[in-house]
């Protein structure tokens, strides 16, 4: 079970992205991809499951772009948590986590018992079960980010596609929900790409990063050796200092 993308260039507004990206997303490992803003860390993240034009990227063994026609079965596979959501409907917090298990059910079909349930535990799971009768206009935004990662626990893909899924949480939730989404992919051998901004929170929880450095140029291996205070610098454009502290390192911008 993996994505593969083989020599990939892709480029957005004249911008290049990425240049003959070569790399596998395997069962187990948690992914962090970063870069600057407008690196095209997001629209790198979606081109994972754009199979009308991605002819270089293969899941589970098939080309992307074969899913065209199978698409629920691609929904199965696959799960994207995008940056914002927008609610243009009225419905409980334990309906919108319920929506997450459509990719499941046939046509016309109503929610089972087991459905019910794997979203149910999905809310306990982001605390928020205490909430499911609530209407979801009425929650937080960090109540509503939790909503979105229920609901993407409770589609149970293979595949976890994160576009910053850390936006509106305090700093105990965004530990939480690392943690439990880190458990989750080792556990049940499943595969996480997580596009994120703090650094010190991927070299905690990721097993693998993707660094994406602007003009098509990028580099991937072990978080360990990706994450560097050179390859910050060179990143973000700015001098970092690594800081080690009871066996954890931490990486910090000089205010110079």
């Amino acid at each position: 079970m993996s994505i593969v993308v083989n020599n990939l260039s892709l480029s957005i507004a004249n911008k290049q992205i990425c240049s003959n990206l070569n790399i596998e997303f395997s069962a187990g490992e948690f992914w962090a991809i970063l870069g600057v803003n407008g690196v095209g860390k997001s629209t790198l993240l979606r081109q994972l499951i754009n199979c009308e034009t991605s002819h270089n990227i293969q899941i589970d063994d098939q080309p992307l772009n074969e899913y065209r026609l199978h698409r629920k079965l691609l929904a199965q596979k696959t799960g994207l948590l995008l940056q914002e959501y927008e609610y243009n409907f009225p419905c409980s917090v334990l309906e919108a986590a319920l929506i997450g298990r459509h990719p499941h059910m046939t046509n016309w079909q109503w929610e089972t018992e087991n459905d019910l349930k794997i979203a149910n535990n999905s809310l306990q799971q982001t605390e928020l079960d205490e909430l499911k009768e609530r209407n979801l206009n009425t929650l937080s935004g960090g109540e509503k980010r939790r909503l979105n990662i229920a609901t993407l626990l409770t589609q149970d893909p293979d595949y976890f596609l994160l576009d910053e899924p850390t936006n509106h949480l305090d700093l105990k939730s965004q530990i939480k929900i690392l943690r439990l989404l880190k458990n989750k992919f080792t556990r049940e051998n499943k595969t996480g790409v997580m596009v994120i901004h703090d650094a010190n929170l991927a070299y905690q929880y990721c097993d693998k990063t993707l660094l994406l450095f602007g003009d098509g140029q990028w580099a991937a291996g072990d978080t360990k050796d990706m994450i560097t205070t050179t390859n910050l610098n060179r990143i973000y454009d700015c001098t970092f200092q690594i800081i080690n502290h009871d066996n954890t390192s931490f990486f910090m911008p000089d205010h110079a």
